[in-house]
């Protein structure tokens, strides 16, 4: 009976460790698929990240591309408008050189007319003409040559008409007597 004790103790070994060899083995195979869903995890994870890191760059390279764009659309709409503000400093020039030579042929009209009238004599007229080219252009050297000369003239013709009502007044003065 020891025999069988023995046979059947050996029997009760070999059936515990075939269930500790299976139950090792479904730890083993448990362990081998949590590794396994970890490698899986790990490979999606990846993925991810370098999708994300993709996205990312495409998105860096899209804002950069929007960048260069409106620079270069800033930078166009700066040499348009130096352009329109060239062309508007030259428009200004121009009309300021009209008008200065509308000026001068008004200037050059008026001395005309003034040299005219002080020609004929009529010494207040030219002085009232010379005194609207000085309104215009006071260091007008005709106008003020004009003035001077009309001036010079009327005190002359004054000075001519007292000599002459002098002259008169001692006629009748010396023919009374």
């Amino acid at each position: 009976m020891n025999r069988r004790i023995v046979l059947i103790l050996i029997f009760i070994l070999v059936l515990v460790g075939i269930i500790v060899i299976a139950k090792q083995r479904e730890q083993a195979a448990n362990i081998e698929q949590m590794e396994t869903q970890a490698a899986n995890e790990l490979r999606r994870l990846a993925a991810e990240a370098q999708a994300a890191k993709q996205k990312a760059l495409e998105e860096t390279n899209r804002i950069e591309a929007e960048a260069q764009l409106a620079k270069q659309k800033a930078l166009d709409e700066a040499r348009r408008a130096e352009a329109e503000a060239q062309e508007a400093r030259q428009l200004a020039q121009e009309a300021v050189r009209q008008k200065a030579e509308e000026i001068q042929g008004m200037v050059d009209s008026l001395v005309t007319q003034a040299t005219s009238m002080l020609d004929a004599g009529q010494y207040q007229q030219a002085i009232d003409i010379a005194k609207k080219i000085l309104a215009d252009d006071p260091n007008n050297p005709d106008a003020k040559s004009i003035i001077e000369r009309a001036t010079a003239m009327l005190k002359e013709a004054a000075q001519e008409k007292a000599d002459a009502l002098m002259q008169r007044g001692q006629e009748s003065v010396g023919g009374a007597l």
